[in-house]
């Protein structure tokens, strides 16, 4: 599941809820540019060394990391990506391109879900 919140919406209240479902959750903040949000993500979730730094390469880590879930067949994680405001409107494209990664993933894995700090 994806979804996108305005920036009225703390992003304490947005994690404090996924951590009452039992989600591990983790923050990524977006970058002013698609070429800086990738590597931020790579950054906060330690992609491995051979990450390309593309959409594809994107794609196959977040996979990575959503099958990975915490605990012992029930668990969740929960991805924030915060602060998309600049970049949706500067690199719109980027923006989608991205959002169509996080989408991909979230459809692919029961227990994977994102949610998009539009602020």
């Amino acid at each position: 599941m994806i979804r996108v919140l305005g920036p009225e919406v703390p992003i304490a209240q947005v994690v404090r809820e996924a951590q009452s479902r039992g989600a591990d959750v983790t923050v990524v903040p977006a970058g002013s540019t698609k070429a800086e949000s990738i590597d931020l993500f790579a950054e906060v979730l330690h992609f491995p060394d051979w990450f390309g730094r593309n959409l594809d390469a994107l794609a196959d880590c977040l996979h990575d990391y959503a099958e990975e879930l915490p605990g012992e067949g029930g668990g969740s994680r929960h991805l924030v990506w915060d602060g998309v405001a600049t970049l949706r409107r500067t690199h719109p494209e980027g923006y989608d391109d991205i959002s169509d990664v996080l989408g991909e993933v979230t459809a692919d894995h029961e227990g994977f879900s994102v949610t998009v700090l539009d602020r």
